[in-house]
């Protein structure tokens, strides 16, 4: 009698217990995103720039730039979720990953991608040689930092170059958050482990808590939070 009165509060406090679980792992997850916030406008205001998404090195340069001031321990979704399988090409034995925070690099461009990038990663400048190089982000080119995605829950591992394969780390690659499927991998640019829902931390350092759905909508109201200059631009989908 004694043990199916056990069995029966066991299972009545499961379900309870483990949405405890997730809900705290979710404010740990706005926490981490805050604390990049903050570092975020650290790095704005010592340089009046955004930090580049790559270095040139063809590897993440933002989270790099951001950990003097954000540390180290918070890049990392603390929801346990699968990897995908381009992470397990280069990390097989890292099935199950605590997921790195993405950079909003590209904005809302799927195609035609304009002149001047929407996103936070950076622009290629042409000089007179015929060459360029790629220059940050300037802080001015963000026309409302309150209405703009800065880093977020995402899934997207980019490919790391084959130079740093025998180095690398699971730190080191390009995460980016991204409002579309990422081609060629299929892969959503917005993360859904908080039961299908993700955190963003905006250029102003405030958070936000949606569904994945929502971060990814193919309206204007959705699309023009991931734009520098908080336009939709419907030609770029």
């Amino acid at each position: 009698m004694v043990v199916g009165v056990i069995t029966l509060l066991s299972c009545l406090l499961l379900p309870a217990l483990n949405s405890a679980k997730r809900k705290a792992k979710r404010i740990n997850c706005v926490a981490n995103l805050h604390q990049i916030g903050v570092a975020l406008g650290i790095y704005e205001i010592d340089d009046h720039y955004y930090p580049m998404a790559t270095a040139g090195d063809g590897l993440g340069n933002w989270q790099r730039a951001l950990r003097p001031a954000a540390g180290n321990d918070v890049f990392h979704c603390p929801q346990l979720a699968s990897a995908s399988d381009q992470f397990l090409q280069f990390f097989p034995s890292n099935t199950f990953i605590f997921p790195h925070y993405g950079y909003n690099s590209f904005g809302a461009v799927q195609r035609n991608p304009p002149p001047q990038n929407l996103g936070l990663g950076g622009n290629f400048v042409w000089d007179d040689s015929g060459g360029g190089s790629y220059m940050p982000e300037h802080e001015t080119l963000v026309c409302h930092p309150d209405q703009m995605v800065a880093v977020g829950d995402s899934p997207t591992f980019v490919r790391p170059p084959n130079s740093s394969l025998s180095t690398i780390t699971p730190d080191d690659p390009i995460y980016i958050s991204y409002p579309f499927i990422l081609q060629p991998t299929g892969y959503y640019g917005v993360g859904n482990w908080h039961d299908d829902d993700a955190n963003m931390v905006f250029c102003d350092g405030h958070t936000e808590f949606k569904k994945q759905s929502i971060w990814m909508a193919a309206d204007a109201s959705s699309k023009q939070l991931w734009n520098c200059d908080n336009l939709s631009h419907p030609e770029c989908w």
